[in-house]
């Protein structure tokens, strides 16, 4: 049977496009496109078997398919797992919160649907989930349960030429259910991780395999008559040569069209990968879109003779496809590990959490793939842990090396999920600084309901705490006792998960009741982007009387470079009251005091407030 070569090469760049997108977000904001290049060859290629053991034996021959599917995902969980759990459990507790429901629903291949109903988020900064990336391999398992009835019924069909319509049929059912379910500025969480919404890359798979596949099955292939050993001359040889079979237009034309369809569908997946944005166009259009991309590119690079295969067939993309489960299973939890780390480490974080991701997943794919996948693919899933009858010394070494680890990691696993945390530390601490703020502000009358307006005072004089009310999400919550110590009496009202959108609310509650400030602080860019229309709307408020602070965001999430752009931009529009103090800048250089999440500074930090403070002292030297 024909072997699909390039197939490496894909899996390779789309792996490359996930990692940088999950460790680098802001470089490859459009890196997610990547998992649907994955969910199509996975779909092609798992289809491409069925159909052989249908066209070869009449049958699926589920037998032999489940245990070869469960062989190819489960050793490598049963390590990665204990593994990841102990390593927490001994350096970072915060990546155990809810980390028994995270096991159960990874092993069980619904982590997906557990995620949806749990409400938790994609992109949630807080408390990032140490296996939220296995919600794909929940989809796979699903998927690797009800294709074999699809390609069954497909087969079934192949008389009426209506077989290839099924796939196709589900495919659009997806793409249409994203497309209804999607909510413009909403979590898509539920649209993203749903099998139901986020399937159309594996049915076009399917699809693509039935084309490419159903027509050589039952055709037995002309073969050439065999040349005669001594020819005299090319007349006679030509007079004996058997005549070549005829390749029908159309395949020549498509061979001929194939590798440049696929080049070009290749450079269009790049460039959705490099400007691609979580926004409405990604969820009504740009998934399906990557995935009929991804179509092109597998049967352009796997047709007969394509140049493409050459590009494919480059060893450093071949081998990170060959090894992608193990790179995508290791990389996530790695990471988190390592940007929980790095700050205890270093002093300087820079690339070091980066640089640590890469070699421990580097050996930790070695070691899964020598000592744990290829053991239980070409012998058997026992194997791995119980040593064959072999003379070979080497084999006993490594299922005694593998029994070590998988028994201490084990035990670390058994301490890590029953001494599992409810909360991050970061949650924990946001609590009681909220609890503290509380009961500050009832204590000194300044909550909205009891403020009083402080009289205005020159812009141009450094401001009290008195004179500030201040608005922000959990950022300037971490940082409000900072606050309160660098301007005492100053007014805060910060919370988790606020956006910009509350703002103007909160505002005119302010207003209505007398209490807005002299000075108004703006610290909301971590969890949303932010528009100038909005910030005009602040603005318009607060009036021409008084000074509007903004404080940008840091964060590794696609909307905060432009949002501090946007805010960089209106201050310079508007120098004479709007003052913008650049966070993002402070919290570059002063890494060491930010938490685990590499976001919010410490409770007992007052970097955030001095950063205030100093850029309200420049603002006003610069003579405004």
């Amino acid at each position: 049977m024909k072997r699909f070569v390039g197939l490496d090469g894909i899996k390779g760049l789309a792996l490359i496009a996930i990692v940088l997108y999950h460790c680098m977000q802001q470089r490859l904001p459009g890196g997610f496109y990547g998992v649907d290049v994955f969910f199509t060859v996975s779909g092609f290629l798992i289809a491409v078997s069925l159909i052989r053991s249908l066209a070869k034996t009449g049958s699926l021959n589920l037998v032999r398919y489940i245990p070869k599917r469960a062989v190819r995902l489960y050793p490598a969980l049963f390590l990665l797992i204990p593994v990841i759990v102990s390593v927490g459990w001994l350096f970072d507790h915060d990546i155990l919160v809810s980390i028994r429901d995270q096991v159960i629903t990874v092993l069980l291949g619904c982590y997906n649907w557990y995620a949806i109903a749990g409400g938790q988020s994609y992109f949630d900064q807080m408390n990032p989930q140490v296996f939220r990336h296995l919600w794909f391999i929940g989809v796979l398992m699903q998927f690797y349960v009800i294709v074999p009835f699809i390609v069954w019924l497909m087969w079934k069909l192949r008389q009426t030429k209506l077989s290839s319509l099924i796939p196709l049929g589900l495919a659009a059912f997806s793409s249409i259910a994203m497309w209804v379910m999607y909510v413009p500025k909403g979590d898509p969480t539920r649209v993203y991780f749903g099998t139901d919404t986020h399937s159309m890359g594996l049915m076009l798979g399917v699809a693509l395999a039935w084309w490419v596949t159903a027509p050589q099955l039952g055709h037995a292939r002309q073969r050439a008559v065999p040349m005669p050993r001594t020819i005299s001359s090319s007349a006679s040889a030509a007079a004996h040569r058997a005549p070549l079979p005829q390749i029908p237009v159309e395949h020549r034309i498509w061979n001929a069209a194939a590798p440049v369809l696929a080049f070009l569908s290749l450079i269009a997946l790049v460039t959705m990968a490099v400007i691609g944005k979580q926004d409405a166009f990604a969820f009504r259009g740009g998934i399906i879109l990557s995935s009929l991309l991804s179509v092109l590119l597998i049967a352009g690079t796997t047709s007969d003779d394509s140049w493409m295969q050459s590009l494919m067939v480059f060893k450093p993309l071949a081998s990170l496809g060959k090894y992608s489960y193990g790179i995508y299973l290791w990389h996530w939890p790695l990471w988190i590990l390592s940007s929980a780390l790095a700050p205890k480490i270093f002093k300087a974080v820079g690339p070091w959490p980066l640089i640590m991701t890469a070699l421990l997943t580097a050996i930790a794919v070695m070691i899964s793939w020598l000592m744990v996948e290829k053991p239980a693919a070409t012998h058997s899933a026992v194997s791995v842990v119980v040593p064959l009858r072999t003379n070979k010394k080497n084999h006993v070494a490594r299922v005694i090396a593998v029994d070590v680890i998988l028994v201490l990691s084990l035990a670390g696993c058994v301490q890590g999920i029953a001494h599992a945390p409810a909360k991050t530390a970061m949650q924990i601490q946001l609590e009681q600084q909220a609890a503290q703020l509380e009961r500050m502000q009832k204590t000194e009358h300044v909550l909205l309901r009891h403020a009083v307006p402080a009289p205005p005072k020159p812009k141009h004089e450094m401001p009290t705490g008195d004179q500030i009310t201040a608005i922000g999400d959990s950022v300037m919550l971490a940082s409000s006792q900072g606050l309160s110590e660098v301007f005492p009496g100053i007014q805060t009202d910060a919370s988790v998960s606020r956006s910009i959108m509350v703002a103007p609310e909160l505002i005119g509650n302010a207003l209505s009741a007398g209490s807005l400030r002299q000075w108004v602080l703006i610290g909301l860019g971590t969890n949303s982007a932010i528009t100038p229309d909005q910030l005009d709307q602040i603005r318009n408020m607060i009036g021409p009387d008084r000074v509007l602070v903004l404080v940008n965001a840091h964060g590794d999430r696609t909307w905060i470079p432009p949002t501090n752009q946007v805010l960089a931009d209106y201050a310079a529009a508007h120098p004479d009251n709007v003052v913008l103090v650049d966070w993002d800048a402070t919290a570059n250089a002063n890494a060491q005091v930010l938490g685990s999440d590499g976001i919010h500074p410490s409770m007992d930090s007052d970097i955030y407030a001095k950063a205030v403070r100093q850029t309200i002292e420049q603002w006003i030297a610069s003579g405004r």
